[in-house]
């Protein structure tokens, strides 16, 4: 159960619940303008519970209008994590050419359980009903069946879906979002890590050079010896049946080196893939001091994909701050800060250190050869015992591009950073007891600071 700490600890332009509790980001489209954001939610405690499907909504990616719960526990079980998709032409026949439907692809978790997806539809873009149908793709007899992530398939011209199943994902087709066959499944060969797969995701990317390239991303689960919440992804092709690896690796890749960005998935009806993920660890997550509400999302990224020494990696760039950055200023040395959300863009090495009259403080490190972020004494702790653990306080990331530029944005207590371009981000929540009021620079490279507002 979370406990009041000594401070509001709510971000400004991250997003949280109005109140209680949230995980992952689900059935993320945009449909006329809007971003429509759903998310696991239980409203009766700010710690997990029964899931729900939260619903918020916003035109800039950073503002969002909370509204009605979308989907609520039913007879077939708890709503866990899925997918959402604008249906243009109606080939659903929930709604018409005229007002086509939004269409919510998920998974009911049952009792001993049983996991087994769903559909639902909304005409209005709020209400939702649940198809007579459910579920529409029953369980197939295993024990992690979960998350699924409908998409367009432009190979086939119909809809797809990849679901997690345990150490695999597996691939569905349908003509009309109600009826689906099996296609395909992906792994375990190729995965290069422990851990059962969830949230997945399959979508196409564009690199610097012109090549498109399709990746297919997967949550991982893991223990608290591993030290993080993981998303790994993999680099490949997909037939209209099945994701292909092409690229083969030696380590994995991740979303995130950071210990708090989990379940992200992409906005359906984009051209261009948009990352959101759960800023939170599932090791400590139920015991966070921010009282009232607990668990906020990532930052929108922009993703892109960036050919290197060892291949194709993605990299990230922060979506929809551009009009909302304000009072730039280079810092040279030593700085007063006079707000808590406020963002910097790094050249060369340096080492930047926010602090506190509390004497907490937050590090950021670039060197010629890594890049290093520690919350060792960034504030409060004591809340979880593995909040604590030396393996959850810092990390250290080998460079990617020794001429990269660093942006990073911290926000009252949510830290994101994006270095060499993009190809290493790094997310991590901190809790300072009061807000850090200065930065130190160390270093050589050039520092700007913005703050974030309206």
């Amino acid at each position: 159960m979370s406990t009041k700490g000594s401070r509001n600890y709510r971000p400004n332009i991250h997003f949280t619940p109005p109140a209680m509790w949230t995980n992952d980001p689900n059935g993320m489209v945009y449909v006329n303008g809007i971003y429509h954001l759903f998310y696991q939610h239980y409203p009766e405690a700010p710690n997990w519970g029964p899931m729900h499907w939260g619903h918020a909504v916003s035109r800039d990616l950073l503002h969002w209008k909370h509204m009605p719960i979308a989907l609520y526990p039913d007879e077939l079980g708890m709503i866990f994590s899925g997918s959402c998709v604008y249906d243009r032409e109606n080939t659903s026949g929930y709604g018409t050419k005229e007002k086509p439907p939004i269409v919510a692809v998920y998974t009911n978790h049952g009792r001993h359980g049983l996991e087994q997806q769903s559909i639902a539809y909304s005409t209005d873009g709020i209400h939702f009903e649940k198809s007579y149908q459910n579920p529409v793709i029953p369980n197939p007899g295993i024990s992690d069946f979960r998350d699924p992530k409908a998409f367009y398939n432009p190979v086939k011209n119909c809809w797809s879906l990849v679901l997690a199943a345990g150490d695999r994902v597996h691939f569905y087709k349908s003509e009309d979002l109600k009826r689906w066959e099996k296609t395909g499944e992906f792994g375990p060969e190729g995965n290069l890590a422990s851990g059962v797969w969830e949230c997945p995701d399959l979508f196409q990317v564009e690199a610097e050079d012109g090549r498109k390239l399709w990746v297919l991303i997967v949550s991982m689960t893991t223990t608290t010896e591993d030290g993080r919440c993981r998303t790994q992804y993999f680099l490949g092709d997909f037939d209209g049946d099945k994701f292909i690896q092409q690229q083969k690796e030696e380590e994995p890749l991740w979303i995130d080196f950071g210990f708090d960005n989990y379940a992200g998935v992409t906005f359906q009806n984009l051209e261009e893939p948009l990352f959101l993920g759960w800023a939170m660890n599932w090791g400590y997550a139920n015991e966070t001091p921010t009282g009232e509400y607990c668990g906020q999302m990532t930052l929108a990224r922009s993703l892109r994909a960036v050919k290197t020494e060892k291949g194709y990696r993605l990299a990230a760039s922060f979506a929809g701050l551009e009009k909302y950055q304000h009072s730039a200023y280079p810092v040279n040395h030593m700085q007063r800060l006079c707000t808590d959300t406020f963002g910097m863009k790094v050249t060369g090495t340096k080492k930047i250190t926010l602090s506190n009259a509390h004497g907490q403080k937050l590090v950021i490190q670039v060197t010629e050869d890594e890049v290093f972020v520690d919350r060792t004494h960034a504030g409060e702790h004591a809340f979880h015992e593995q909040f604590q653990m030396p393996q959850y306080c810092s990390v250290r990331i080998p460079r990617m591009k020794q001429d990269g530029k660093m942006e990073l944005i911290f926000d009252v207590s949510v830290l994101e950073v994006l270095a060499d371009d993009g190809l290493i981000p790094v997310s991590m929540v901190a809790y300072p007891e009061a807000p850090y009021d200065q930065v130190l620079l160390e270093g050589s490279g050039n520092v700007e600071l913005y703050e974030i507002r309206e």
